[in-house]
């Protein structure tokens, strides 16, 4: 009997003395791996919102060239027709952002060409004082 409950101490001992070091170890291993993932996750979401306002750009500088096809020579309307698709997203853009080009003409049968420029913020770039990114996107129809 003694033999057994000698055992029975020897074995539960060590986990005693063991369990204050594994505590300090996961705090180790925490403070360690808790800032690469926080830079990590600050990244993943500075990549989805470039990408979502690419999107937003892309379908309002396709609204805008759709627009112009039918009145290539207002080219307020056209800004404004940009501006308001962008603002439906909820995206502010300035008129100054967006560029009319009709180098052909705004006759018939010619190219127009409608691009939004936009400077993004992201969390990363704000953090590590970097510029802020622009993103650039164009649309070209052809003109009624």
């Amino acid at each position: 009997m003694r033999a057994l409950r000698k055992a029975k101490r020897s074995i539960a001992s060590p986990r005693r003395a063991i369990t204050p070091s594994v505590r300090g170890q996961s705090l180790v291993e925490l403070a360690l791996t808790l800032p690469l993932l926080m830079i990590l996750m600050a990244g993943v979401l500075d990549l989805a919102h470039a990408f979502s306002l690419a999107g937003i750009l892309s379908n309002a500088a396709r609204e805008g060239a759709r627009y112009g096809t039918t009145d290539a020579t207002n080219t307020d309307a056209i800004k404004s027709r940009v501006v308001e698709e962008a603002a439906g997203a909820p995206l502010t853009i300035d008129p100054s952002q967006v560029v009319v080009n009709t180098a052909s003409g705004t006759t018939s049968g010619n190219a127009i060409t409608v691009e939004v420029t936009h400077d993004v913020d992201l969390l990363l770039a704000q953090a590590l004082g970097l510029p802020r990114p622009t993103i650039r996107r164009q649309a070209t129809m052809v003109i009624f």
